[in-house]
């Protein structure tokens, strides 16, 4: 494994919580975004901006603009930062002083100048599917697609469904450990295959009838 690599993935509550972006293109614009749909206070330093970020800063009160260069202590006191202007070095300075004051930071034209990447993502209500393939945003792309016409709103249906019978097994069955193995036995890849097929009322079936079978015998 490189000693630079990324190899360790998280999810970060960001709610209320203050991140930078430096850089007022196409790509700081998609960041920001991303960023204010975590329900992060996000403000955005650039010389100049692309002419989308006015109607995003109306549309979101947690945005705001500084039309200027980043300067020296901007990314103090910020949790995320994010370096992507078109100027390697400023970016490069950007990442300097973001690590110095402890803050996490992406830089989008080196990543590994930075202490985190953001993996490509794919989300189907209450499930998140995450890609990273070390910077072949192609195959990133392909897979991702891949994983959407693979798994469409049924998958979300079948998971939000899940989550009720994980209740009441938990109160037909005590014992962890024979929980998980229940678990084990019903909730199968050929369940995944079913959803997948579009057969999503034959997987709950299954799982009511084992459901219903554990809870008659206890």
């Amino acid at each position: 494994m490189d000693e630079g690599s990324f190899n360790y993935t998280i999810q970060l509550n960001l709610h209320d919580t203050f991140c930078l972006v430096i850089g007022g293109g196409k790509v700081a614009l998609r960041k920001a975004k991303t960023l204010l749909a975590a329900g992060a206070n996000v403000t955005v330093i650039a010389p100049r901006f692309e002419p989308s970020f006015t109607a995003l800063a109306l549309a979101h009160r947690t945005l705001r603009l500084k039309e200027r260069s980043f300067q020296a202590g901007d990314t103090e006191g910020a949790f995320l930062v994010i370096a992507a202007t078109d100027n390697s070095a400023v970016n490069q300075t950007v990442a300097k002083e973001a690590i110095a004051n402890r803050c996490l930071v992406n830089v989008t034209d080196a990543p590994r100048t930075g202490n985190f990447s953001v993996a490509g993502s794919y989300s189907v209500g209450t499930v998140r599917f995450t890609v990273s393939t070390g910077g072949n945003p192609r195959l990133t792309h392909l897979l991702l697609k891949d994983l959407e016409n693979s798994y469409g709103p049924a998958l979300n249906a079948f998971n939000l469904f899940l989550e009720e019978q994980r209740k009441r097994v938990k109160k037909i069955v005590p014992d962890s450990s024979a929980r998980q193995l229940f678990w084990q036995n019903t909730l199968t890849s050929t369940l995944l295959q079913n959803v997948r097929e579009g057969k999503l009322e034959q997987a709950k079936e299954i799982i009511i009838h084992a459901v219903d079978r554990i809870r008659s015998e206890s």
